[in-house]
């Protein structure tokens, strides 16, 4: 819900803005079917780029994977930031998947720790690749380049601007909570280990 609040407030704006100064010269009627076209065309980039990645195998998303890695310098980013502060209001999409990543519901099940960990793995690379992508739908004005039209730049570029910065929010999200997640799973195999142990 609040995704969707930030996306017409800033959708609004920018048309808004559009209409006001008119760069095109055109009617409120043109500015309003170009914010839509604009917003439309990041969201099936979005779809299409995670519908792409879940198609891969799954061992191209392990665990220690050193684009999962959460270095010092990404940690004290994330915090400078305030991940810790308001990655809980950032909408969690699991209910695309079918698998929920908003909690850990059963720490103890390493099999449930396991999947998560990967589909937290997924998360990042389709939350990351979609902000390099999600300057296509700009090419939309094909006029821009010829000196017609300038409406990709001002409204598709907006667009775009705020379409990276919420993909991205959820990835930096995942990286923050990877380690947790990583280290409930090596206590876990420690404690099988430590059972096994005692049962022989």
């Amino acid at each position: 819900m609040l995704y969707l609040v930030i996306i017409i407030v800033l959708s609004a704006l920018v048309y808004v803005l559009n209409g006001f100064f008119n760069p095109m010269h055109m009617g409120w009627g043109y500015y309003a079917i170009a914010v839509v076209i604009f917003v439309a065309a990041e969201v099936i980039i979005d779809a299409l780029v995670a519908l792409i990645i879940r198609k891969m195998p799954a061992k191209w998303f392990p665990m220690d994977k050193k684009t999962y890695e959460l270095g010092s310098f990404e940690r004290k980013f994330y915090k400078f930031i305030g991940v810790p502060v308001w990655k809980d209001k950032v909408p969690e999409l699991g209910s695309f998947t079918g698998f929920h990543k908003n909690k850990v519901a059963n720490p103890y099940d390493n099999e449930y720790i396991g999947r998560f960990i990967l589909e937290a793995c997924y998360g990042i690379s389709i939350h990351f690749w979609s902000v390099p992508f999600s300057i296509l739908p700009i090419f939309i004005d094909y006029q821009m380049w010829t000196g017609g039209n300038n409406v990709g730049l001002t409204i598709g570029l907006p667009v775009a601007i705020v379409n990276m910065i919420l993909i991205v929010l959820p990835a930096f999200i995942l990286k923050w909570n990877l380690p947790m997640l990583k280290n409930i799973y090596k206590n876990n195999l420690k404690r099988e280990q430590r059972k096994k142990e005692k049962g022989s």
